[in-house]
Formats: structure tokens, C-alpha cells, sequence
């Protein structure tokens, strides 16, 4: 799949394209940036590279695309941004925030705060007479494979949760129904992230680390040190949005998943163990797509785009609510047909994508030293695919 840049000319090729300079931050609407001109000695891996981010940000915009940053090796070598828009302006992550949260679990499984598999209900006893929460691990909680319904169109929906009367999202999160069995099903959605906050919540008073949430401690451990200033949006209960509410720019996004990418650690320091960070980017739960708070690419042509096959566990949720013979029959066909377009598990994972409404993207490819960042508006870009950014991207 990925196209590897061969590491003996890598340095040329970052060194050519940083000075060739990178297109307009802000072209005129509609129109891409001209090929910036390249110096005679510059090689031609270089020229190609830049066609290539070129047609990568020609299909963005037709799918809505607002902004495109393209990082080699740690150097920004091409950003694309429509009118109104820079790599520094502040944008809603949208789902691309989850991800952060594994970032957290990871750092407080280093600090000894946390471990994979100790069970949630051993802080939050409100789960431990139920015999099904009672079971449900942090790792199966990170995987989304805790059998939690995800609260979604309750919780996601400023309407539905006032005339639900929730003010506090991760009491909600916590008394939310189970739906299967710990490990058994992917679920989607941000009630088991609410229950993660609050699970950290508690861990961080009884460790009287000073950290007052998710969100205090990721800005003391990793947002400070990397110069980033991320955003969340809260509920009325003060618990941050971890599913869904971080809002930053490009650039910053870009610098975190350049910490991502270089296994932990920012300007020759470590601040996350590899380790750890790399437990986040396995598959541990039912879909092979998902790692802990992370997606997975897989080199594999005939997997759909993540988001094809969460509308379709959607639909089949919805199915399932009706309580009818027919309704469950239906939900469980078209839970086959979104898991036979699934990945193959047995394909390697040759990168790792923060993903958000909207096509919010943030991929990490290690073996190409790229880091991307895209961003188009959270009702837009229903056309955006995948497969096809990195075919263009990668000159597949």
C-alpha cells in the first residue's frame, strides 16, 4: 500500500522541499496553489512529492476540505488552506479528540496510576453489582468493547440531552444500559470516554496528583511540553468533552502527532515509555480497525473507510431498538455486511489515524516519516475517502 520514501535520499528530499518554501497558506477559494519553483539542484523525488500533496489537497477540496498540512519528517513541506482558513486557525476535532484519551491512559499507566486490566468497577463502584460492568476492563473500555450503549443521539445532541435533563455527562455515561457482554461488540460512540474521564477523575484525587481531570494532567504532561494549546468544551457538570469537544489547529495537531510519531518523545526528551504508546496502536477488542482510542490502516485495499461501517452498527442499533423479531434480524444482516468490509486482521497496520465528523484526519504513517493533518466542516465531506486521499497522497 504506502509508498516508502528510501531513508538515503529522505534527507535530501526534506531538505529540498523545505526550501523550495510551501504553497499559500490561504489561496484564493477554489483555486489551488501553483507549484512552487524549484531550484535546478532540487531532485526530482522532491518535484514528484509535491504533485503528489497537490492532488492529495485537489480531492480534498472537492470533498469540502478546508485545510491540509503535510509534515515530512518533522518538517511542514505543504499546507493548503481555503479563504478564511490558515494552519493556525482553531478547528473542532470532532471524534478526532478520543484519541487523546489513550495518550492519557498510556501516560498513567508510566506513572503507575493504571493498568490495562484492572477492572472499572474497582473505581467506579457504582458498576460492581452489576454483573456485567462489574467485569469490564480499562482495556475493554479504551477498545470500545465494554457493551456500554453509546449514548450518542442523547448525549451528542445539545436538544436531546436538555429534554433528557443530563447536566452531567459522565453520570449518564455511568448508569448507561449494557448492550452485550464485556469484549463482545464495538461500540461507538462517547459514553465509554465520559466513564474513562471520571474513572482518571477519581484515580488522580486518591494519587493527590493535583490534577483535576483528563484534560489538567494531559496539559501538565504533554500539551505544555509540546507548546500546543488545545481547547475542550465542558458540560454544565464541568466534565470535559473527551469524546468529541477538543478544538486546536492544524499545526498544533500536526506537532502532537509528530510526538505520536516519534514513539513518545518531543525535541530528544521522552515524555511517554514506546512501550506503552505502542500497546495504543494494536487491535484488542472485536474490531480489527481499533486500537486503544486509535484507528488502525491497515494495507488493505478492500477495507471501507471506519465511518462507513460505524453508520452501518448505527443503523443496526436502531434496528435492534425496535424490540421486534424482524428488527433484530435486520440489525444482525447488516452487522455482517459492515464487518465482511471490514479489514483483514491479518494485514499489517503500516500507520494510525485520529478520525473525526467531517472527515477530521490526523494520519501517522512511520514508515513514510509523514505526519497529516486534514481538516473540511463536521456536515461536509460525506464523499471524503480514505483510500483514495492516500492512493493520491502516497502515489499508489
Amino acid at each position: 500500500m504506502p509508498l516508502a520514501f528510501p531513508t538515503t535520499i529522505l534527507g535530501t528530499l526534506v531538505a529540498a522541499l523545505v526550501s523550495c518554501g510551501a504553497p499559500p497558506q490561504q489561496p484564493v477559494a477554489l483555486a489551488l496553489p501553483e507549484p512552487p519553483t524549484a531550484p535546478a539542484a532540487q531532485p526530482a523525488a522532491a518535484d514528484a512529492f509535491l504533485a503528489r500533496c497537490r492532488a492529495a489537497a485537489e480531492y480534498s477540496r472537492k470533498h469540502d476540505g478546508e485545510v491540509l498540512l503535510v509534515l515530512l519528517d518533522g518538517k511542514p513541506v505543504f499546507e493548503d488552506a481555503i479563504s478564511g482558513w490558515t494552519v493556525d486557525s482553531p478547528h473542532l476535532l470532532a471524534s478526532g479528540t478520543k484519541s487523546f484519551s489513550g495518550i492519557a491512559a498510556a501516560l498513567a499507566i508510566d506513572d503507575g496510576l493504571l493498568s490495562l486490566d484492572e477492572k472499572v468497577s474497582d473505581t467506579i463502584h457504582e458498576w460492581k453489582a452489576d454483573p456485567r460492568k462489574s467485569q469490564v476492563t480499562v482495556r475493554q473500555l479504551l477498545s470500545l468493547a465494554g457493551g456500554i450503549e453509546s449514548l450518542s443521539s442523547t448525549i451528542e445532541n445539545a436538544r436531546n440531552t436538555r429534554a433528557a435533563g443530563i447536566t452531567n455527562r459522565a453520570t449518564a455515561s455511568i448508569d448507561a444500559k449494557t448492550l452485550a457482554a464485556p469484549g463482545e461488540r464495538f461500540i461507538y460512540g462517547p459514553s465509554q470516554f465520559y466513564v474513562f474521564g471520571e474513572l482518571m477523575k477519581r484515580k488522580f484525587a486518591a494519587a493527590k496528583t493535583g490534577d483535576a481531570d483528563v484534560v489538567a494532567y494531559l496539559t501538565r504532561k504533554v500539551f505544555a511540553p509540546l507548546g500546543i494549546n488545545p481547547r475542550f468544551l465542558r458540560d454544565e457538570a464541568g466534565n470535559a468533552n473527551l469524546p468529541g469537544g477538543c478544538r486546536m489547529s492544524a499545526k498544533d495537531w500536526a506537532v502532537f502527532g509528530e510526538f505520536v510519531r516519534n514513539g513518545g518523545v518531543h525535541d530528544g526528551k521522552r515524555i511517554l515509555g514506546e512501550s506503552t504508546l505502542a500497546e495504543l496502536m494494536k487491535s484488542h477488542g472485536p474490531n480489527k480497525s481499533y486500537g486503544l482510542t486509535w484507528w488502525l490502516i491497515r494495507d488493505d485495499e478492500d477495507a471501507a473507510d471506519p465511518e462507513s461501517a460505524l453508520a452501518a452498527d448505527m443503523i443496526a442499533d436502531r434496528l435492534e431498538g425496535r424490540g421486534t423479531p424482524a428488527g433484530r434480524r435486520l440489525a444482525e444482516r447488516t452487522r455482517e455486511r459492515a464487518q465482511k468490509s471490514g479489514p483483514d486482521a491479518s494485514s499489517p497496520v503500516v500507520g494510525f489515524m485520529a478520525a473525526g465528523k467531517g472527515k477530521q484526519r490526523l494520519y501517522i504513517l512511520p514508515e513514510q516519516k509523514l505526519t497529516v493533518v486534514r481538516f473540511g466542516p463536521l456536515e461536509g465531506s460525506r464523499g471524503f475517502d480514505n483510500r483514495e486521499f492516500m492512493r493520491l497522497l502516497l502515489g499508489e
